[in-house]
């Protein structure tokens, strides 16, 4: 067993040895290196010198090496060249060990192009298939947004699934974050149950010419007619669209065929031609929302009412269904203006001229009614009037007083207390007759539970 003092000396060897063996690292340790900048972002084909700062008591040559040459590329003098999008790090090394990191940022390439896969869709309802956006090689922002001209025919999502709603045509655009656009149509097809002509078993004079559609079942059918027919042509003629011409009198089948398939017929009779026809009234004003029934009337040769005519099919039309609209003689008004009426019978043609007008139809004041004692009428009142609706066609108030004793009321809606005791009522009414009314009561003493109130 050793002594104390042999295990002292054998503890300072070891530490002296542990001290010269860990010198050279200790020294190496002390080596600093910073490079500047710590990140760089730029764009591909850009170049930049890194610089550094070495803290050594021994000159190093320090090294660059990235960690991604498909992003970034560095030389032997530290300096740096974009390649593509991306992130890499450049290594700085020096000789003895001590080291450095520069973050790289390599942005994408600009956006310059965007177009889509296809420029048409055909489709079935139901169906749901895809548009996909295509941009420049490496661009960089390849954020977009989607829209649909009529979601009730075709509906796109975010990543450009479109959808096949109802039977029609439709426009998808794809818009980019730079504003560029790309456009695709979209046609979604709907199958037809059934076919039928409108109008259908109708009556007209000989010499009248009407277009003739057809209705089909479902309503959102994208089926359409290729050829029409007639079963006798000294009777009835019918042109590529539709269009029939009554030649003489009598009967005729008429047929229509569609391009899918569906066929459709009706009896068309032609019948003595009436020599003058009419609609009353000729004018007429009606409120917005009301609705008015034209009458027509067929005459003879000799002037007189054809009752024969009257089951002749009318043609009517509106020169602006935005202010009206008609269906078999039924007029609707839609909104204030004028629409022309017209209705055409036996190669003839008759009009009426329909106004629409928006009335005011309520009024209503921001006070009812009122108490003040004698000594507070110095103090004019304000009323405020509002009118419903608002977008009536005059919406001008004529305001009146019944008691110029007590109170008076300019064309403004401001009450002037003139310091009589008593009532007075005080109106705003409209050219339509609608009004309001404003009671003003002039005392000496409040009645119960009144208070005057000292804003108004």
């Amino acid at each position: 067993m050793k002594t104390p003092l042999g295990k002292l000396t054998s503890l300072m060897a070891v530490l002296i040895l542990g001290t010269l063996l860990f010198a050279p690292m200790r020294f190496g340790s002390e080596d600093y290196l910073y490079a500047h900048p710590r990140s760089v972002r730029m764009n591909p084909g850009d170049s930049y010198p890194l610089s550094y700062r070495l803290e050594s008591d021994v000159p190093q040559k320090v090294s660059y090496a990235t960690t991604n040459e498909s992003v970034a590329i560095v030389n032997e003098n530290g300096v740096v060249t974009g390649v593509g999008p991306g992130s890499a790090s450049i290594r700085l090394n020096a000789e003895n060990g001590a080291r450095a990191t520069v973050q790289i940022q390599v942005a994408g390439f600009t956006t310059s192009t965007l177009t889509l896969n296809t420029d048409s869709i055909t489709m079935e309802k139901g169906q749901i298939t895809g548009l996909k956006a295509i941009f420049n090689d490496k661009a960089d922002n390849t954020l977009v947004r989607w829209h649909s001209d009529n979601e009730s025919i075709a509906r796109v999502d975010a990543v450009g699934r479109v959808s096949g709603i109802g039977g029609g045509d439709t426009r998808v655009t794809v818009t980019s974050a730079d504003g560029l656009t790309a456009s695709a149509d979209v046609h979604v097809h709907v199958a037809g149950n059934a076919m039928r002509i409108s109008p259908e078993l109708v009556t007209v004079g000989a010499g009248t010419y009407l277009r003739l559609g057809t209705r089909y079942i479902p309503g959102d059918t994208t089926d359409a007619v290729t050829h029409w027919s007639s079963s006798d042509d000294s009777v009835l003629r019918v042109q590529s669209d539709g269009t029939l011409y009554a030649v003489s009198e009598g009967e005729a089948i008429l047929g229509a065929f569609s391009r899918d398939g569906l066929t459709a017929s009706t009896i068309v009779t032609v019948d003595r031609p009436a020599a003058d026809f009419e609609i009353s009234p000729a004018a007429a004003t009606i409120e917005r929302g009301s609705k008015l029934s034209l009458q027509p009337r067929f005459f003879d040769a000799d002037g007189n009412v054809d009752e024969g005519s009257s089951d002749h099919y009318i043609t009517w039309t509106s020169s602006d269904p935005s202010v009206a609209t008609v269906e078999d003689g039924t007029v609707t008004a839609v909104a204030s203006g004028t629409a022309r009426i017209s209705a055409s019978a036996d190669g003839k043609i008759a009009s009426c001229v329909i106004t629409v007008q928006v009335l005011v139809e309520e009024v209503r004041l921001n006070l009812s009614e009122l108490y003040v004692l004698r000594e507070q009428t110095v103090m004019p009142i304000q009323l405020k009037a509002e009118v419903f609706p608002a977008d009536a066609d005059n919406t001008r108030l004529v305001w009146s007083a019944d008691n110029d004793l007590v109170a008076t009321v300019n064309q403004r809606g401001i009450v002037s207390l003139t310091g009589g005791y008593g009532t007075a009522t005080v109106t705003a009414r409209n050219e339509s007759g609608a009004e309001a009314k404003f009671v003003v009561n002039v005392v000496a003493e409040l009645p119960e539970g009144v208070e005057y109130p000292g804003s108004r």
